[in-house]
């Protein structure tokens, strides 16, 4: 599905991460790991296409995403490929309520009203949130907002999944939740690339893990298995 090519992204003349070459395909789920500043968040916007590389190529589907951006048809195609959650939620809500704020993204593919509001009560429902309908999404408390921008994401069914950090500010229970809903988009086939300070919680489901460390390396859930070493280097994230 992704193919990266030598990527490198520098911060004015500073590599962020040493140059990265993978293939992330259909159905994978990937795990970014690394420090705080290590790169993840950058390395999903540059997947986002929200940044350009400073160096090498993104292709999704064997297309570079600057084909994919050249113009407003191929970019309308491309976003409607993925679901992105920001760590930073407040970037993501803009809608009066939170019944508009889902209903946003089908109303722009011209979706009937009765499938709209179908979708928008099976999210609701989903992440338990029917009594914040007519709430104003600015209003809410963080964890209340991440659950907003997450709905807005499952009521497209993207195929991709670009999360940036999922569970924090989420109560237990709340977390629990999210991975159970990004378990299930797993096993539905959806391509699911996210970063996590807390691999150990969710290494049961997850293919492989992309560690921003002194290199960007990339780690089969096997091989991680069978590295004693590694696992322990990984609890210190």
């Amino acid at each position: 599905m992704y193919r990266v090519n030598h990527l490198v992204y520098r911060y004015q003349t500073k590599p962020v991460f040493s140059p990265c070459n993978l293939e992330i395909a259909r159905g994978e789920y990937l795990v970014l790991m690394g420090d705080n500043g290590s790169g993840k968040s950058t390395f999903l916007n540059l997947l986002a296409g929200f940044l350009k590389p400073s160096e090498g190529t993104i292709y999704f589907m064997e297309q570079s995403l600057t084909a994919w951006k050249k113009d407003p048809i191929h970019k309308k195609k491309y976003y409607a490929h993925l679901g992105i959650l920001f760590q930073e939620t407040d970037t993501q809500l803009f809608n009066a309520t939170v019944y508009d704020e889902l209903a946003f993204g089908p109303r722009q593919l011209q979706l009937s009203e009765h499938e709209t509001a179908k979708r928008i009560n099976d999210c609701l429902n989903l992440l338990k949130i029917t009594h914040l309908s007519n709430q104003v999404p600015y209003q809410l408390s963080g964890g209340e907002k991440k659950k907003v921008a997450f709905a807005s994401l499952l009521v497209m069914n993207p195929d991709v999944y670009l999360l940036d950090e999922p569970f924090a500010g989420l109560t237990k229970e709340s977390e629990k939740l999210f991975k159970k809903i990004i378990k299930n988009l797993h096993q539905l086939g959806k391509t699911i690339i996210l970063s996590t300070h807390d691999y150990l919680s969710i290494c049961e489901e997850a293919d492989s893990i992309l560690l921003f460390d002194s290199a960007v390396t990339r780690y089969s859930k096997e091989e991680i298995e069978a590295n004693a070493n590694l696992l322990q280097h990984l609890k210190r994230y």
